[in-house]
């Protein structure tokens, strides 16, 4: 009867254990290197990155800036059928933004996949 329990206990945690690391967001992909380019007055934040998994779905980037005279938030489209590699995509800030709130300062990007922030960068 005891030995039945153990078992049971062990097979229940192997189970837990095996979702936990299955539906772990953190090794599908990472910020490999961000870079601030002023093109015609805009600024395009481009970012490399890469995947982990054979495909990944649901990646959103996040970019907090801030000028001069403000603070805004900056998204992008969602990402999905991304195959496992090396990828790159850019955030565009027009330059209104530039013309109206001033220089931008600093900017941190924030990666989530699936609703859930796995990596970061900052800049300045």
């Amino acid at each position: 009867m005891r030995f039945k329990n153990i078992a049971i206990l062990v097979s229940i945690l192997i189970i837990f254990l095996y979702t936990a690391f299955e539906n772990s967001f953190a090794a599908s992909a990472e910020i490999k290197n961000v870079i601030k380019i002023n093109r015609m007055g805009a600024y395009i934040i481009s970012i490399n990155y890469e995947t982990h998994g054979a495909w990944t779905d649901s990646l959103l980037f996040k970019v907090h800036c801030k000028f001069n005279e403000g603070e805004f938030t900056f998204t992008s489209a969602s990402l999905n059928n991304i195959q496992q590699g090396w990828h790159k995509t850019e955030i565009s800030i027009s330059d209104v933004m530039k013309k109206r709130y001033g220089s931008l300062r600093e900017y941190k990007i924030e990666l989530y996949c699936k609703g859930i922030l796995i990596d970061t960068k900052s800049g300045y």
